[in-house]
């Protein structure tokens, strides 16, 4: 039991008390069954004459009882609550008084008392409460500097140092509204003592201007929770962990490539693409997890073989989708022979009713020729000048079918011929029949226009083999250009376009399946071949199948290079890589003289310490293996796949998102307002 001057150190409110009547009032309340002398003996009380007004029973009565309901909830609610009031900066001690003003009033209505007496009692029981439960009112006080902070700092963020410049310039605002605040909050309560608004002005500022730093650092970590948790649920979603896209994420992050260049790369690579394909970093994570023996390894080997095993398909449909049907030429050339060879009735029907025609001046004009010129040409045009006669004479003929069938013999000899001079004399004398004959049977033109074009589809199917060559005789891009439009022209009497474009665009086709099938197994070289090292086939394949077509296979080809690559870093050293391992696995390569150097270092407890360690080393590695070999299935799993929701994981990683506003504006409140509490 305390002694009464204890009683009194501890409750202070009942200094208006007599030591005989608080001993008193204490006896009738607590201590009834207990005799007063041995009561006095034990508080410390020694019985002396009376002095001043004595408390009635009814006070002592009602004084213990307020002391009785302020040490239960009543009294945790009251301080926490008060303490709450008094701790809002600088408007604290008068948001306090008004409650208390406001609960005396109100009293005053039920209870018919004075409102002095009503607005006492408010005060003693705040007084009262807080010291019952000094640590609620503590914590309510600073929670109520807090709240009482956060709206000034919403508000004024940047007198805060959530403003523009650096952390020193932003630290140094922060500091001195802190000070500020703390000096005037001080200043209210102490009534304008000097050494109260040195001390909340000092405490002030010292929070203010730890308020961005710590803001930030808060900040920072509060993002780094947020983006993990966002990680992880979206890892899930996507079939993984989150140590799988974290890894990942950060691999292709060293490939630098952000969401939006990893996005679209993956979208370039099209279905077959896998996330092992994006650069140097994840080719090289993917060949470490090939070389390792274990469910990750068989699962990125199988999905590599799978797709290599699918190439050639692959290039044959995008060959297909791009570039139309494969044609064989020499197919489309004999059909083109026998279409030649089935206008012979035309030309026949043209023949009906033609008229005898005297090409004496042809001949006449031949012999002038024969006359001057020597060597080939003369011989030529020798020839053709004997085709000109009727036959077994020397007289000129003037049957219509004589010049027809010499100018047939002409196209003959100039197909082989290469000697300019030839050509030149043969075509001049071409001219002048195929002249004679429009005279003379007008409708052999018609079926000239159907040869002639016929003629032109096969030198184009010809042409367009040779389009995608290296040498000097390929087009350039733009010669290809006037080709095509000057080959789609109609020709002489023909009617509706040429089909010499298509012929064009068929004999490129046919060159590029030959390509494919030669060096489908090298895609480096098909890539070679089909692009070559500029623009230019590039431009030409556009120019007969369309831009959009020619950008569409230059992309597969890129595609299938990228993947050929891919598999070639990752296979390429792991065979060695797990002969090494498996060497391991199976002791061969442990130091056949390990005994003997652990014996020479350390003895024979050098040994059995040496071998202790390595038989821990070992047991380690067996429990540890199951848990390494799934996490390499599961981060095998994810770099073969490209999957939407796995993306979406990866981006997400990629991401750090801006700290929650509130975060930064509650810890810098949270700073000042405590700052300024301690203070008090």
């Amino acid at each position: 039991m305390p002694t009464i001057s204890e009683i009194r150190q501890q409750y202070p409110q009942y200094r208006d008390m007599s030591d005989a009547d608080l001993a008193d009032a204490l006896h009738r309340k607590f201590y009834s069954d207990m005799p007063r002398d041995q009561f006095n003996a034990t508080i410390g009380y020694t019985d002396k004459p009376r002095r001043g007004r004595h408390l009635s029973f009814e006070e002592g009565a009602e004084l213990l009882a307020r002391e009785e309901r302020m040490a239960g909830p009543s009294g945790t609610f009251g301080a926490t609550t008060s303490g709450f009031l008094e701790g809002f900066p600088v408007v604290g001690p008068m948001l306090l008084g008004a409650a208390q003003r406001g609960a005396a009033g109100v009293s005053s209505l039920i209870n018919g008392e004075s409102y002095g007496e009503n607005l006492k009692e408010a005060q003693a029981l705040t007084e009262t409460a807080q010291r019952q439960h000094p640590y609620m009112a503590t914590g309510g006080k600073v929670a109520g500097a807090v709240t009482g902070t956060i709206p000034m700092v919403v508000a004024a963020p940047a007198a805060f140092g959530a403003g523009a410049g650096n952390l020193a310039v932003r630290s140094a605002a922060s500091g001195a509204t802190g000070a500020g605040i703390g000096g005037l909050d001080a200043a209210v309560r102490s009534g304008g003592d000097p050494d109260e608004i040195w001390s909340g002005t000092k405490w002030g500022g010292i929070a203010g201007l730890a308020g961005p730093a710590v803001g930030m650092a808060v900040g920072a970590g509060v993002r780094k929770v947020i983006d993990g948790v966002k990680t992880s649920q979206a890892a899930k979603a996507a079939g993984t962990n989150s140590a799988a896209v974290k890894k990942l994420a950060k691999t292709i992050i060293g490939d630098q490539l952000d969401e939006a260049a990893m996005r679209g790369r993956l979208a370039d690579l099209g279905p077959e693409g896998m996330i092992a394909d994006l650069g140097p970093n994840t080719q090289a994570q993917a060949a470490a997890l090939a070389a390792t023996p274990g469910r990750g390894q068989q699962i990125m080997r199988s999905a590599l073989e799978a797709r290599q095993a699918g190439a050639n398909a692959r290039l044959a449909s995008a060959v297909d989708d791009t570039m139309g049907r494969n044609v064989v030429p020499s197919t489309i050339e004999r059909g083109t022979e026998t279409n030649q060879q089935m206008l012979s009735p035309l030309y026949r029907d043209s023949f009906q009713g033609a008229q005898p025609y005297d090409i004496t001046p042809i001949a006449d004009d031949l012999e002038r020729s024969i006359g001057t010129l020597r060597g080939d040409a003369q011989r030529a045009l020798q020839r053709v000048r004997g085709m000109l006669n009727d036959h077994g004479t020397d007289m000129v003929s003037n049957n219509p079918n004589v010049m027809f069938e010499t100018r047939q013999a002409i196209d003959g000899m100039l197909k082989s011929e290469a000697n300019p001079k030839v050509i030149s004399a043969l075509t001049e004398t071409r001219q002048m029949l195929d002249d004679a004959l429009t005279r003379a049977v007008p409708r052999i033109k018609e079926a000239d226009a159907a040869y002639a074009e016929l003629a032109r589809q096969r030198e184009a199917l010809q042409r367009g083999q040779s389009v995608l060559d290296h040498g000097r005789t390929a087009p350039r891009p733009a010669e290809l250009a006037a080709e095509v439009q000057q080959g789609a022209l109609p020709q002489g009497m023909q009617i509706g376009p040429s089909a010499v474009p298509l012929r064009l665009s068929q004999g490129a086709r046919a060159e590029v399946d030959r390509i494919l099938g030669s060096n489908a197994n090298d895609i480096s070289r098909l890539n070679k071949l089909i692009k070559s090292e500029g623009d230019w086939n590039r431009a030409r394949l556009a120019t007969l199948f369309g831009q959009e077509k020619a950008d569409r296979l230059f992309q597969v080809l890129d595609n299938e290079l990228t993947f050929a690559r891919t598999r070639d870093v990752v296979t390429r050293n792991s065979e060695t890589a797990r002969r090494q391992q498996h060497l391991a696995d199976l002791g061969g390569e442990s130091d056949p003289n390990f005994a003997r150097q652990a014996y020479a270092a350390g003895g024979v407890k050098g040994a059995v310490r040496a071998g202790g360690i390595k038989l821990v080393d070992k047991l380690a590695n067996m429990i540890l293996a199951g848990q390494k070999e799934a996490r390499d299935a599961t981060l095998a799993e994810a770099m073969v796949s490209n999957r939407a929701a796995l993306v979406d994981a990866l981006a997400q990683a990629q991401r750090t998102g801006q700290p929650p506003a509130l975060v930064d504006a509650l810890t810098k409140a949270i700073l000042i307002g405590g700052g300024t509490a301690g203070a008090r």
